[in-house]
């Protein structure tokens, strides 16, 4: 850069725009907004693929155990796969409708046998030339994928379908160590966006999250979630409550606004189809029938020992429980609140103040 670059201030208005003009040319990282409107006008449109889904990116199902996630995901790929203008009552809009669906934990026996009871609508609408828009994977598929030639062999094989969108279940069988640890979440997050990028595909993967007993969904209670809402472009959950109502919400939206007061209750019917009966406020719906109604100290306890198995700890003696929480709670308020979390079996106990989670 010369003397009169080093001034630009001094300098006229047009010498200013010039320096400026060169300065954006010779860097690789930069480029004038004009530049890049007329980049993105040029482009084709990606489009609102599903419920604050958009083409080519990348976000999470989540949800508690025995929510319905699998099946969620299952029949709005069905949905798309079969050319379906919606599914549960929300507009589908995709050109490509070539679905990858690839179970890390799933036999594919029992998959494959539930999937079969779920195409029978679809079938009875649209025929049965669509299945082979729908793809699965069979029995060889590694159960983790872990290491960076993990991660390229799943691309080769996504590459190979070539699909618009691609579904994982789940992301429990992508990582190493505890999802809660920021490096953890920071590389899982970095390898979905990667694998989006790579093979053009919109990305939608399954997370487990812990029981919730009568939380809301929100970003603030999903496991790894600050490193996940930070980077994910869309968060659906579903839910279900203590009484066993089951529900889903819109928990966060990068392209579309979200409404995380309103969610849609469903039922899943004999063929494992998800049907809804309604919408309400989840708080409402969250109030326990027994009246209980403040989990917070047993949210607190069941969330130190889901960190402590995820990190290897299979069983978890009462003394590092009251290590933990014994400047918050009395050693009687940890017991009691230990004792509801048997009785609603999140936990058991195996041994004499020793506990673990329930499987």
């Amino acid at each position: 850069m010369n003397n009169s670059e080093k001034n630009i201030e001094n300098q006229p208005r047009a010498v200013q725009l010039e320096i400026v003009k060169r300065s954006i040319e010779r860097h690789k990282y930069a480029a004038s907004l004009a530049d890049m409107i007329k980049r993105v006008d040029s482009e084709p449109k990606l489009k609102m693929i599903y419920s604050g889904i958009k083409e080519q990116s990348v976000g999470v199902v989540v949800g508690p155990s025995k929510s319905a996630k699998t099946m969620y995901c299952e029949g709005l790929g069905m949905a798309i796969a079969a050319g379906a203008d919606n599914y549960l009552g929300l507009p589908i809009n995709m050109g490509n409708k070539i679905v990858h669906f690839i179970s890390f934990e799933e036999h594919y026996t029992y998959r494959t046998e539930r999937n079969a009871k779920q195409i029978k609508a679809l079938v009875a609408q649209y025929g049965e030339a669509w299945l082979e828009n729908f793809i699965v994977a069979n029995e060889d598929i590694p159960r983790y994928i872990i290491t960076k030639e993990h991660w390229q062999e799943l691309a080769d094989l996504i590459l190979s379908v070539e699909p618009g969108i691609v579904f994982l279940d789940s992301l429990t069988h992508m990582y190493q160590g505890a999802i809660e640890e920021s490096k953890v979440s920071v590389e899982l997050m970095k390898n979905l966006r990667w694998l989006s990028e790579e093979t053009g595909a919109t990305i939608v993967a399954i997370h487990h999250t812990h029981k919730m007993y009568g939380q809301r969904l929100s970003i603030d209670t999903i496991a790894g979630s600050r490193v996940i809402a930070q980077e994910c472009d869309f968060m659906i959950g579903l839910n279900r409550t203590v009484d066993g109502k089951k529900y889903i919400k819109d928990v966060a939206f990068r392209y579309l606004p979200s409404n995380d007061e309103t969610v849609r209750t469903f039922e899943i019917d004999d063929n494992c189809c998800l049907n809804i009966t309604g919408e309400t406020d989840e708080n409402g719906l969250l109030s326990a029938p027994d009246g209980r109604k403040d989990t917070t100290n047993s949210d607190k306890i069941y969330q130190f020992m889901t960190e402590a198995t995820e990190a290897g700890t299979k069983t978890i003696p009462f003394s590092e429980i009251e290590g933990r929480f014994g400047s918050e709670m009395s050693t009687v308020t940890m017991y009691a609140n230990l004792n509801k979390l048997i009785e609603t079996k999140a936990i058991t106990k195996p041994g004499k103040n020793e506990y673990g989670l329930a499987a």
